[in-house]
């Protein structure tokens, strides 16, 4: 039997990691001078911890909800919106970027419809009068605009492929009240057939009982209510619409000329003045027929060469969590039951926007299972955490703690000492502390910066298999103020005195928070040399870290 872990549980699951986000503290943590090999143990996050190097804080504003990025690209074919359809993993919605639009920023677009999958050659151009935003273009495409991205937020939070969120985006995602009608997609459009739309203008409105006098492009069928139960649309020269159905129709072939009864009285929608105008061009074709718990959906059918290729939705209504739609079999020459016609009836179904409309709810609309988490390096910060050396992984810690009142916004988790002996070691070599009494190592840290021109180096790695010295900083190191050092080769290393005022341990309590996601990489320096005009200068990284969780 299949099993089935439905998109709205991992909206909810990333939901609630986003609201966990926001309560708690989040962290960017750079662990480890070279590589290491992460993985989902308790041996492997208790390393990752211990060789820390510095962290930086996340801000909340600077984490999102993520989709993929799916730029437009002409001749892409993209999957349109369906209810009845699996949407994740499918290119359903596109982002018009500054290159094929005028507003300079990112557009997202949700198809609804993609023209029997065609490729695209016309990108949906925003408007921002457009009532619906819905747009249709001329490859056939209809799309419904979600939201826009700003330069600056795409380029600062895109990453992996994936782009955020941004905006409205999460609106009482419990509600259940309904949608309306998406689309009506006719799903034998090559193959139905026996359909005719008939076309004219108005050449009266002196409209009496409903009864409206028009004039064909052609030649009207002569027969007594040909047409009736089959919808006549009417455009005005000021473009304005309106749709009924025709109730009687009466042909005069010695003026051309056709009276047809409507199914509402144009006068009375006027309030005495007919809202059908002199001059209006009208269409007459079958109708389409919506049944369902909602209210307030029409749509009228596009008929060419005998067929109904599409079916355009004029309101979409409301409410709706079941419908059907039928296209009305015309009263006269048309039997696709009989052998003796060629007739075949369309077949057409209605599908149901999201509950509450397209762009109501982008979370559950995009399918979102991604969340970021976004952190960056600024100049400030490196004049606090380490510009020397490398680090080889960084990860995200929940709930650190600190021994300051705030947790900081950024930390360096290295032993600071100042010493006179700077000179007896080299980055990247070991330092140790021996006990006096059964010369067992006590203690041992990797240098990891050397400043011998304000006599201080710098210690990482430094947490081992050894018991805590309470009488330390946070009392969660085993380093000893009462010993001395030794370098790799037993040469001495004195910490200057008083001890107490020449060590400068991290405010983090060590081993402290949960760890939730490790990444190695090639050991990264923070420094790199750029040289101009024969001139060397050190440049420091301003690291940006983006991390891209799925769920």
């Amino acid at each position: 039997m299949p099993e089935i872990l439905t998109t709205e549980f991992k909206a909810d699951a990333t939901r609630r990691f986003a609201n966990d986000v926001e309560n708690n503290d989040y962290y960017i943590f750079a662990s480890s001078i070279n590589e290491i090999i992460p993985a989902d143990t308790e041996v492997s996050k208790t390393e990752f911890l211990e060789k820390v190097i510095f962290g930086k804080k996340i801000k909340t504003r600077d984490t999102h909800f993520m989709i993929k990025y799916y730029p437009w690209q002409r001749d892409d074919v993209f999957v349109q919106y369906d209810d009845s359809e699996e949407l994740e993993g499918q290119k359903f919605y596109c982002v018009v970027g500054p290159n094929d639009n005028d507003t300079g920023d990112y557009r997202v677009y949700k198809c609804l419809f993609n023209n029997y999958g065609a490729g695209v050659t016309s990108p949906p151009a925003f408007n921002e009068s457009s009532a619906d935003q819905i747009y249709r273009t001329a490859d056939g495409y209809i799309w419904k605009f979600m939201y826009v991205i700003s330069e600056l937020e795409f380029d600062a939070y895109n990453s992996q492929g994936f782009i955020p969120i941004v905006g409205d985006f999460d609106t009482n995602p419990s509600a259940n009240t309904g949608g309306g009608i998406s689309d009506v997609i006719v799903e034998n459009n090559e193959d139905n057939f026996g359909y005719v739309e008939e076309t004219g203008r108005v050449t009266d409105t002196d409209i009496v009982n409903s009864v409206v006098e028009v004039f064909p492009d052609g030649t009207f069928n002569p027969i007594e209510d040909y047409y009736v139960g089959q919808s006549i649309y009417f455009t005005n020269p000021d473009s304005s619409t309106f749709l009924y159905q025709i109730t009687a129709y009466n042909y005069d072939d010695q003026t051309g000329r056709a009276d047809i009864r409507l199914n509402i009285d144009p006068v009375t929608q006027g309030g005495g003045t007919s809202v059908v105008k002199q001059n209006a061009s009208f269409s007459i074709f079958p109708t389409i027929k919506i049944e369902g718990d909602g209210s307030g959906a029409v749509a009228i059918p596009t008929v060419v060469d005998g067929r109904i290729s599409t079916v355009i939705v004029l309101n979409p209504g409301d409410g709706y969590n079941n419908v059907t739609a039928q296209v009305v079999d015309p009263a006269y020459d048309f039997d696709p039951s009989s052998q003796e016609t060629t007739d075949v009836r369309a077949s057409i179904r209605a599908v149901l926007t999201p509950d509450s409309d397209h762009g109501y709810n982008l979370i559950n609309e995009f399918r979102c299972r991604h969340y970021s988490l976004y952190a960056y390096i600024t100049t400030d910060d490196n004049n606090i955490i380490p510009n020397e050396n490398t680090y080889a992984s960084v990860g995200i810690v929940k709930n650190p703690q600190f021994s300051t009142l705030t947790p900081p916004e950024v930390f360096d988790n290295r032993i600071e000492i100042t010493t006179a002996n700077a000179d007896r070691v080299t980055a990247n070599t070991t330092v140790v502390q021996i006990s006096s009494e059964t010369q067992d190592v006590t203690f041992s840290g990797r240098v990891h910066e050397i400043d011998e021109t304000n006599d201080k180096i710098y210690l990482a790695h430094y947490m081992g298999p050894y018991q805590n010295n309470a009488n330390t900083g946070n009392g969660d190191t085993s380093l000893d103020l009462t010993r001395s050092l030794r370098n790799e080769t037993g040469q001495i290393i004195e910490i200057n005195t008083p001890a107490a005022d020449n060590v400068v341990v991290s405010p983090y309590i060590q081993r402290s928070g949960k760890v939730y996601f490790m990444e190695n990489f090639f050991p990264l320096n923070r420094t790199s040399e750029n040289v101009e005009n024969g001139l060397v200068e050190n440049i420091v990284a301003k690291e940006e870290f983006k991390i891209v969780l799925e769920f």
